[in-house]
């Protein structure tokens, strides 16, 4: 190759490399240098409740006034300014989705965090096709089993290697008493609950009751006392459920599973049965019978 012909074939290389440059920039939304998403991050994955002290988490870097964190669902204690979660006065038995958009910039990143505990996903179960039984979620993993022996003992008894539902609690009422009937694993049995006349010695169409679940799990949390909220519902037939009432089941199910963002085009904007993008209390609908 001659000195020319070495040097135009270098003005095209250069060229080529000029433009395959330009065409690798990078464009953030809203303008400014990317933000390296690597940067939001905590520790840990899953965060306990703690009986004797304050479990306070802060990201691994600190971005206090770089940017803003939100949350979804609704229930994680999260600074929106600094990123630190106070774990012990967040909703317990739920996976939440941190985001974190920069200053000045549309760029959003994510991560994910868990509190332990248990949660009841919302549903219908119809006692006529034997749908009798409402378990726990372990730490928002549908199948997890919960970190309980395979046998309770014989005396109903329990000790600091077993699960405790129902348990003496501040309120001072146990569910028990109220007729409802749950395992040592927090299973309820709904056919049980419903002929113990929690919802009256004749159950009525349309009762409602809202209650607190209090249980302690020999897990990380080493049987701190904790709690969650459920609302039961009973119903003689599938077709005496509100509509509205089955929208908001159907929305809290997309919110829960990350399936779809925001919520359905027909969901009622008046009268809503819990508030937008709010996992609790979990809904237990039981009905008599399909029709």
């Amino acid at each position: 190759m001659s000195p020319k012909q070495f040097s135009v074939f270098a003005s095209i290389v250069a060229m080529a490399f000029l433009i395959f440059s330009c065409d690798k920039e990078v464009e953030v939304p809203g303008g400014g240098a990317a933000f390296d998403c690597n940067q939001l991050s905590y520790s840990d994955t899953i965060y306990y409740i703690s009986a004797t002290q304050s479990v306070l988490v802060s990201p691994q870097t600190n971005l206090e006034g770089q940017g803003t964190f939100e949350v979804s669902p609704d229930g994680l204690a999260i600074d929106t300014n600094t990123g630190v979660i106070d774990v012990n006065a967040s909703e317990t038995g739920l996976k939440y989705k941190i985001t974190f958009t920069p200053t000045g910039s549309n760029q959003v990143c994510e991560t994910f965090v868990t509190i332990g505990g248990v949660n009841y996903l919302d549903g219908i179960y119809v006692l006529d096709q034997n749908e009798t039984l409402a378990g726990p979620i372990y730490n928002g993993v549908p199948g997890l089993p919960l970190p309980c022996p395979d046998d309770d003992s014989d005396d109903g008894s329990s000790d600091d290697d077993s699960c405790d539902f129902d348990v003496e609690n501040p309120s001072g009422i146990l569910l028990e008493d109220l007729g409802f009937e749950i395992s040592s694993k927090g299973v309820f049995d709904l056919l049980e609950t419903v002929e113990n006349g929690t919802f009256g010695a004749i159950p009525v169409n349309g009762e409602s009751l809202d209650v607190e679940l209090y249980y302690k799990l020999p897990d990380l949390s080493s049987n701190a006392l904790n709690s969650i909220p459920l609302r039961f519902f009973y119903y003689e037939t599938v077709a005496d459920i509100p509509q509205a009432l089955l929208d908001d089941i159907e929305e809290k199910s997309d919110l829960i599973n990350e399936s779809r963002s925001g919520n359905s085009l027909n969901f009622r904007v008046m009268n809503e049965t819990r508030p937008r993008r709010v996992p609790r209390p979990p809904f237990i609908v039981i009905v008599a019978r399909l029709e």
